[in-house]
């Protein structure tokens, strides 16, 4: 979608949202507008926790769910306690994505979490062309700085980003545009599977305690050693946490 066609379907949700909340529509049609504002959101879903930020929201009630942000918690909270927030946090990110579309200088397209995924998914076909495969962390960078500058206008390496938390935790990437860290993981024939887990376990709290300007954080992981039998479990269990937003695994090359 262009910024523009961000900005009518946010316009549109808050829109339905109003009528919904203000009871203007009754029995079917407030049923039908509401279902159009789950699609909206779902559509929106990622420009929103890329401009609203992405928190835990939870009320006080016990056994409430867990929300990532204001707008979320206005929609599918029972109770009304977030409903002036979430409004005001929706209008926020409607006056954000309003500069985005008056800014010449930016990317027409709205670019997303889904567009830094989808390069990275190329790694291993990437692998392929260069000399040798990666044979430690830093090669893996190396060949990530490529694919994602090749890619997007901004791209922020480790040294030239915040650090987060107490600990200054200071990821690998940073793709403002998107509003997306990214950082990579080697497993070579020395390392311990459950040592990767806890490193990027130990790392996410730093990140998500902070109130920084990125939604979260990509993981991409170079199986080198070939460890990891059961791909989709550690990528299941990792994709649980607050704060990552996607896990690539990459069986290693040779």
């Amino acid at each position: 979608m262009t910024y523009q066609q961000v900005l009518d379907k946010l316009v549109k949700l808050r829109d339905l949202i109003k009528q919904v909340q203000g009871e203007t529509l009754k029995g079917d049609a407030a049923r039908r507008a509401w279902e159009e504002c789950g699609i909206l959101y779902g559509e929106l879903e990622e420009v929103i926790l890329r401009f609203a930020g992405v928190r835990e929201i939870a009320s006080k009630e016990p056994g409430s769910p867990v929300y990532r942000n204001y707008i979320e918690a206005m929609m599918l909270s029972p109770f009304t306690t977030y409903s002036s927030q979430g409004y005001f946090e929706l209008l926020k990110v409607i006056g954000r994505i309003q500069q985005q579309v008056k800014d010449p200088s930016l990317p027409l397209a709205a670019q997303s979490v889904t567009d830094v995924v989808r390069v990275l998914s190329r790694f291993r076909e990437c692998c392929q062309y260069v000399s040798q495969p990666p044979k430690d962390e830093r090669d893996v960078q190396d060949i990530m700085w490529i694919m994602l500058r090749a890619n997007f206008d901004r791209l922020d390496r480790e040294n030239a980003l915040p650090k987060f938390g107490a600990k200054g935790y200071k990821p690998d990437f940073g793709v403002p545009d998107v509003g997306v860290l990214v950082e990579a993981k080697f497993i070579g024939e020395n390392t311990k599977v459950p040592d990767i887990q806890e490193e990027i376990l130990a790392d996410i709290p730093g990140y998500v305690q902070s109130n920084s300007a990125y939604s979260g954080v990509v993981e991409l992981v170079y199986d080198q050693a070939q460890k990891l039998r059961d791909a989709r479990k550690f990528i299941e269990d990792l994709s649980k946490v607050a704060g990552i937003l996607n896990v690539q695994v990459i069986p290693g090359i040779g």
